[in-house]
């Protein structure tokens, strides 16, 4: 795939991801490839302040491996589509379930690798 395609399919998935969570400002996403698997962090405010510097945050990493990356930028639109759809309510699902009851002051950090049950 050729780095503008990546990039393309890269932006998807973090617009796709950036309203999976309420946050009362914007959240921040990212993306950085590491060689081997692919990373889209994505960080939220669950509790804001004047300051924005003592807003408390939490994050979710997702790793995907560049096989799956090949497979997602490979579909049409309409299955990529599908599959940010069924991405968002899995990551929702993953958070959820690692975080009962939500840390507000603690770690809200969470790191998952993609599976390949959701291609």
């Amino acid at each position: 795939m050729d780095e503008p395609e990546l990039e393309q399919r890269v932006e998807e998935i973090e617009l796709a991801l950036s309203g999976v969570f309420e946050s009362p400002k914007a959240p921040a996403i990212s993306s950085y490839d590491e060689g081997t698997r692919l990373f889209v962090q994505v960080s939220w405010v669950i509790d804001s302040h004047r300051d924005s510097t003592l807003d408390a945050r939490c994050v979710v990493t997702l790793a995907f491996t560049h096989a799956q990356f090949e497979r997602y930028a490979g579909l049409d639109t309409a299955r990529r589509k599908a599959f940010q759809t069924r991405l968002g309510e899995w990551v929702r699902k993953q958070f959820d379930e690692r975080q009962t009851p939500l840390a507000w002051r603690g770690d809200c950090a969470v790191e998952i690798d993609v599976p390949d049950e959701l291609f």
